[in-house]
């Protein structure tokens, strides 16, 4: 029997040979490499050509830079010495008087001179601070739209149940309103009302009416409340539209007699409200007669065009610092009355009161943060008029002291 040997391959080679992944990695890698080496070659090839760009361009812009020239100066005028081309700003504080019709309150006061320094002008200038520019002077026409006849009709009308009596009108001029009828009814030999009426409008600016102390009880019938629900019922009927107006005081006020207090009146303050901030001037006055709920003041204030107030921003200036600046200032005006010095009331408010022959321009009104205070001398009078600083609430300026011994 003859056996054929079978062929045996020989595989040592195959041990020779990478295993597949391993050939698939080395592949991928070559291929990396070509990648990387494409890549560097156009980024090289890219700053060549950059290059290339740069130093064209600087060869055609290359030069000397040659200077504008300069227009030769026109000849100079003989100019005037400053002074003669703009005047002096001359600020005309007129000082403030309380009307006859109101009872006086914390906000009325009176500007020294030793605050602001006032030169006298002929005419004197409708200017109230130290804002030049700020207030208009219309034309004034001498002959008033409302006639002497007129004027004594809506006197006489202006509030129901007074007495029988004479009613005289005199043509004025209100440091507060202008232009105004004064009104007085007397019978007899009394005055029972007397007020003042917008000459131009007709409008009941302020009315008064005496109250009899004969036969009164000593303590009020109505409670504050009904003679507050009286006050907004009036203000209401007097005016059409919507007010915004906010009461910002009320309070009861007896009625001083040679034999004691009796019954007096519920007074009742309102301002009117401009971005959610009060007018200082602007607003209502109402006392209601505690015992028979009829009108005794009446005040009505509205004189500022909605345009001229400025824009409320927030406010910059904290209550501490205003307060320093007033009594700061006080302090250089009366320095011996500083140990007594007595902030009564810081708020914010917009300063509103101007001369009532003047129109303050758009946006003219300033909000500021108010400040009363006194000081021994102050409150040692009978009738004690509190000092008043107002503080720009943006810049911290200073706008106005009033502060008189």
């Amino acid at each position: 029997m003859v056996y054929e040997a079978a062929f045996v391959k020989d595989d040592s080679d195959d041990f020779n040979e990478p295993y597949l992944p391993a050939r698939y990695r080395e592949v991928v890698r070559k291929k990396k490499q070509h990648r990387l080496l494409k890549k560097i070659a156009l980024i090289a090839v890219g700053f060549f050509i950059l290059a290339a760009g740069i130093v064209f361009i600087s060869g055609i812009l290359s030069g000397t830079p040659q200077p504008a020239q300069i227009p030769a100066p026109a000849p100079t005028p003989n100019m005037m010495p400053m002074q003669t081309l703009i005047p002096t700003a001359v600020t005309s504080l007129p000082t403030a008087t309380s009307g006859r019709t109101t009872v006086p309150v914390t906000a009325s006061f009176t500007i020294p001179a030793t605050a602001i320094p006032v030169t006298p002008t002929e005419p004197p200038q409708p200017v109230l601070t130290a804002r030049a520019g700020t207030y208009v002077t219309p034309t004034e026409d001498t002959t008033p739209t409302i006639t002497e006849q007129r004027a004594k009709e809506i006197a006489l009308a202006a509030f129901p149940s007074l007495p029988a009596g004479d009613m005289k009108v005199d043509l004025s001029t209100s440091a507060e309103f202008g232009r105004v009828w004064k009104y007085t009814l007397r019978a007899d030999t009394t005055t029972e009302a007397y007020g003042l009426l917008d000459a131009e409008t007709g409008m009941i600016a302020t009315f008064n009416r005496t109250i009899h102390p004969g036969a009164r009880p000593q303590n009020p019938v109505l409670t504050l409340g009904n003679a507050r629900q009286i006050a907004d019922a009036t203000i209401n009927s007097r005016n059409t539209g919507i007010l915004s107006i906010n009461m910002s005081e009320s309070r009861y006020i007896p009625l001083v007699t040679p034999n004691g207090n009796v019954a007096g009146s519920y007074r009742f303050i309102y301002n009117r409200i401009i971005q959610d901030y009060p007018c200082d001037a602007d607003g209502f006055i109402v006392s209601v007669d505690a015992i028979s709920g009829a009108i005794t003041e009446y005040v009505q204030r509205w004189q500022t065009p909605d345009n001229a107030f400025m824009i409320a921003e927030d406010v910059v200036v904290p209550r501490y610092d205003a307060t320093f600046k007033v009594q700061n200032r006080a302090k250089s005006i009366y320095p011996s009355s500083v140990p007594g010095l007595r902030i009564i009331s810081a708020d914010i408010r917009w300063k509103d009161r101007h001369d009532p022959a003047t129109i303050p321009r758009p946006s003219t009104i300033p909000l500021a943060w108010k400040i009363v205070f006194d000081d021994d001398i102050i409150r040692a009078k009978t009738v004690p008029t509190p000092a008043v600083g107002w503080v720009d609430v943006q810049t911290g300026e200073l706008l106005e002291m009033t502060y008189q011994h």
